[in-house]
């Protein structure tokens, strides 16, 4: 399920302060970190092509030559879909990342800071890899927008 925050404002607070505590930790871990918001700003840096933008991901790190993008959400809770413990984003936002790696070339991942109920940490996933598409509907009401899930196993976790 999406996460409840009650504005605007309160949901890029409360990711933004996600997107620095991955940063600080990708820091610590050798990695140099551009973060495109700067932390601070209300409006989203684009890639810009002929035919339109496109929203970038929220931070491009860099280590041994390589460059790659990553998109953090912050969550509270972890999604439980028949006995799988699953992590995700909204679909439509999941397509754009998937077309912004492809248009680039550029590895993207989606990094999962998850706080409150365990496992606890940060988790990691290549936009590529298999997941699971909900559609938002339950019992035959839309609850939700539809969302796109990866599984606990397919994630990664980075040591703290």
């Amino acid at each position: 399920m999406e996460q409840k925050v009650d504005n605007f404002k309160d949901a890029l607070a409360f990711g933004q302060d996600g997107e620095k505590e991955v940063a600080s930790l990708l820091l610590k871990k050798g990695y140099a970190v551009l973060p495109l918001y700067q932390f601070e700003d209300d409006i989203s840096p684009k890639i810009i092509e002929i035919n339109g933008s496109h929203i970038s991901p929220d931070l491009t790190i860099f280590k041994q030559n390589k460059c790659t993008f990553l998109e953090v959400k912050r969550k509270r809770q972890w999604v439980e879909f028949k006995g799988v413990i699953e992590t995700g984003c909204n679909y439509r936002h999941y397509l754009h990342y998937k077309k912004i790696a492809n248009l680039t070339g550029v590895d993207l991942f989606m990094a999962f800071l998850h706080e409150e109920k365990m496992p606890t940490g940060i988790f990691f996933v290549n936009i590529n890899e298999k997941g699971r598409y909900w559609d938002g509907i339950v019992k035959g009401k839309k609850v939700s927008p539809p969302m796109f899930f990866w599984n606990i196993n397919s994630l990664k976790k980075i040591n703290l």
